[in-house]
């Protein structure tokens, strides 16, 4: 991607999301009388930045884990200087730099060995929060006792989500994986079969300690139970308890709109997609989609308040990391651009080989 396109893909971003929202806010503008006509409880704004920055936090210290049982010379204050530049790079990024990208590229730079296996540390993280979020929701489908629109689906969903993601944990702890003939297989790949080969290492000490991956599945749930715990503090900020689903529908329904949010790359760290999630996750629920809308607002202050630590590790050595997004943006234009003549000199070869017709 050049210079020129990835400043404009990250302002088309940001326009996609301030679109969004200002669409959903125009629907629902009624809602919003209710801000200056109705209280605001402060005492579940307060709970809720503690709740959320607590469990983020946590998720901090879960990846922590993830590295230091690879045998990395990692201390906790590494995972949260670049967690914390990670999660407002998710909101504040150049171009269409993401989080997970700022802190990979930082922690391959401090760690100059084992480069791929330390990146691959942030993938993993992502992976079991993930899953972390998904079996809390399967968890609630026992719960819940709300009539709640497509509840067979969404059922299906959190419970085959949690199953997958289990097998797959299951199957990367099983003795036999790094010696398995699909992993010879995908060694054998050009140029991604060396850091797949890196990866393969980190599985085999992973498998020397499969508590703290066990550790970190755990973590991962009690995270998302409190983040989730913090959204619905956040619907009290604004709404009463006969007003909003209960609490145990939030943990069914918001781990969805989450997902969604997370996956769907639409926008700079889901606004608005997840805005719109919410909204609808509030409508099966029986609930005023505009309050769901509210809620997400006040959710995003609180996120938007954790964020802003991450301005402060940002600013302390900002020339250092502008001038290494640059060099690694540089590195990915090259590679591309190699490529691009790999696959040019391949294509003419291959013309100059054909008969004439």
């Amino acid at each position: 991607m050049s210079a020129y396109l990835r400043p404009a893909l990250g302002i088309i971003k940001w326009v996609i999301a301030l679109g969004i929202v200002s669409y959903l806010g125009y629907q629902n503008r009624e809602q919003f009388e209710r801000l200056y006509t109705e209280p605001i409880q402060w005492q579940f704004l307060i709970a809720a930045f503690v709740l959320c920055g607590s469990s983020i936090i946590l998720t901090f210290y879960r990846w922590y884990l993830l590295v230091v049982a690879l045998d990395f010379p990692f201390k906790f204050s590494d995972a949260l200087r670049l967690g914390f530049l990670g999660y407002l790079f998710n909101y504040v990024s150049p171009g269409a730099v993401g989080g997970d990208v700022v802190k990979g590229v930082l922690m391959a730079r401090e760690q100059h060995g084992r480069k791929s296996v330390a990146v691959a540390t942030i993938l993993l993280d992502r992976i079991l929060g993930l899953m972390g979020l998904l079996m809390v929701g399967a968890g609630a489908t026992l719960l819940v006792a709300d009539d709640i629109e497509r509840r067979d689906l969404i059922v299906k969903v959190l419970w085959g989500g949690s199953i997958a993601g289990l097998t797959g944990l299951v199957v990367m702890l099983h003795p036999s994986t790094p010696n398995s003939w699909w992993m010879k297989l995908l060694i054998r790949i050009p140029k991604v079969g060396a850091i797949i080969a890196d990866i393969e290492d980190g599985i085999s000490l992973y498998q020397q300690r499969r508590a703290i991956v066990a550790l970190t599945v755990v973590l991962s749930i009690i995270g998302h139970f409190g983040i989730i715990s913090s959204f619905y503090c956040c619907a009290r900020v604004v709404a009463t308890a006969a007003e909003t689903p209960s609490y145990v529908t939030h943990l069914l329904l918001i781990p969805l709109a989450e997902i969604v949010g997370v996956i769907v790359p639409l926008t700079p760290g889901g606004v608005g997609v997840l805005e719109a999630a919410v909204q609808e996750s509030y409508k099966l629920a029986g609930a005023n989609p505009g309050i769901g809308l509210l809620a997400v607002g006040a959710y995003r202050v609180t996120t938007i308040l954790i964020a802003s630590i991450g301005a402060v590790y940002y600013l302390a050595s900002k020339r250092q990391i502008q001038k290494l997004l640059a060099e690694e943006q540089a590195k990915s234009d090259a590679a591309s651009s190699e490529d691009k003549l790999e696959d040019s000199l391949a294509t003419a070869q291959t013309s100059a080989a054909q008969p004439e017709s």
